[in-house]
């Protein structure tokens, strides 16, 4: 199945969940775009949030993946960091060759982080990593982006 596809079944299953009559906190939302995310597309390492906690610092938020996460990430480091202070979408196609990566697992070859919004503000980033090189594209981008849209 390509991408597009397994995007376009994501996002209509969050509808389905997510558009329920009962109201759901950020935590839960959250929580059940990292698993629906990391079921559908099963060979990334970590796919995850890290909330802004305090002013400039993010910490782990609602995650699935087999690797111990960085817990606080200062704005500024690491893709993570870079996305929290700039508000923009970043991908990254080899880790090994960006200067500002934070390595928090030695499987990871490539990072895709998208930004989420509240009252124009960023409030979190979304994390994905893959152990292959170049897994993301503007597909990716585009449909994370639609995706953290349910936040």
């Amino acid at each position: 199945m390509n991408k597009k596809v397994q995007y376009e079944t994501v996002i209509k299953n969050l509808e389905l969940i997510l558009d329920s009559e009962r109201p759901l906190s950020v935590n839960a939302k959250m929580s059940i775009i990292a698993s629906a995310l990391h079921t559908t597309f099963s060979h990334w390492t970590f796919c995850g949030f890290y909330v802004i906690c305090k002013p400039d610092l993010l910490e782990i938020g609602p995650y699935q993946g087999h690797v111990l996460p960085c817990i606080h990430i200062p704005f500024g480091q690491g893709v993570c960091g870079e996305v929290a202070s700039t508000g923009k979408s970043k991908i990254v196609e080899d880790v090994l060759l960006y200067p500002n990566y934070i390595s928090c697992d030695s499987k990871t070859r490539s990072e895709i982080v998208i930004p989420l919004f509240q009252n124009q503000k960023v409030i979190a980033v979304l994390d994905i990593d893959s152990p292959d090189v170049g897994d993301f594209e503007p597909i990716d981008q585009c449909s994370l982006e639609r995706i953290s849209d349910f936040i």
